[in-house]
């Protein structure tokens, strides 16, 4: 079979519409407009595709993401911070493998995972809005600890949502750093971040031949989404299109609880 595997009950038009837009999601995310609006890809994703067969043919797609998005970011990380966030999240992603391997045996795996991922979007968008409105979001103080802690947090999130870019985006932002150490050091965290959750996924079952070919069908949409995210950059005003997206983020995850407690 070439085609992509579309779950009975789907209509393909539907599906393609959901599933394309997430990955142009991601790639306007990865170019730096909208802020945190990567989030909405997995709710997008999810209302036509198991939880985790979206996991995993979501995962290559922010690979390939991170790794050309670092090509622009070479060498403009700050290691002083990533050090105990990637050590952190080495722990986090050993927490969240153990969390799947656990309970993917046990029935009502996929049911929860939904819950979970909707629950984690809407959190999200809920944690995010106060800064848009200009209010203080509470941060974790400087320092070592606060790194292991926050990387911890982000490796559990990502292994089980790919949730975890307002986490370390919020932890990073108290540091002041200069805009291109910022972004050059959340690209490389997560490209080692995703790089390192691919052998959960695969012994899992996650990532198999067919969410593969499923990706390649829609690869071609990332650079696309990059484009345009670069295009909307400099022509779109960020803050209305960023209320937009959450609004969808949190209809999207709300019909995705809905679906997961209705099956």
């Amino acid at each position: 079979m070439i085609w992509p595997e579309i779950p009975p009950g789907v209509a393909p038009a539907v599906y393609y519409a959901c599933v394309g837009t997430a990955v142009l999601v991601v790639g306007l995310s990865k170019a730096g407009f909208g802020g945190g609006i990567g989030i909405l890809a997995m709710p997008l994703a999810g209302a036509v595709l198991p939880a985790d067969r979206m996991l995993g043919m979501l995962l290559p797609l922010l690979i390939a993401a991170d790794g050309l998005s670092n090509l622009h970011y070479l060498k403009q990380w700050e290691w002083r911070l990533l050090r105990p966030l990637l050590a952190g999240a080495a722990l986090g992603i050993g927490a969240g493998t153990a969390f799947i391997w656990h309970f993917s045996r046990l029935p009502g795996f996929e049911r929860g995972l939904s819950l979970l991922i909707g629950s984690i979007c809407i959190l999200f968008v809920a944690v995010q809005l106060p800064g848009l409105w200009g209010r203080r979001v509470p941060s974790l103080p400087p320092g070592r600890g606060s790194g292991l802690a926050v990387g911890g947090v982000a490796g559990v999130v990502s292994t089980l949502s790919h949730g975890a870019g307002p986490i370390v985006t919020l932890y990073l932002l108290q540091e002041k750093l200069e805009k291109r150490v910022l972004v050059g050091s959340l690209v490389l965290f997560f490209l080692v971040v995703n790089v390192a959750k691919v052998p959960t996924y695969v012994a899992q079952g996650m990532i198999t031949a067919g969410t593969l070919r499923d990706t390649v069908w829609v690869l071609p949409l990332l650079p696309l989404g990059t484009l345009s995210g670069a295009w909307l950059n400099r022509r779109v005003p960020e803050r209305p299109f960023i209320l937009v997206m959450y609004a969808a983020t949190a209809l999207t995850a709300v019909h995705m609880i809905w679906r997961a407690l209705r099956s």
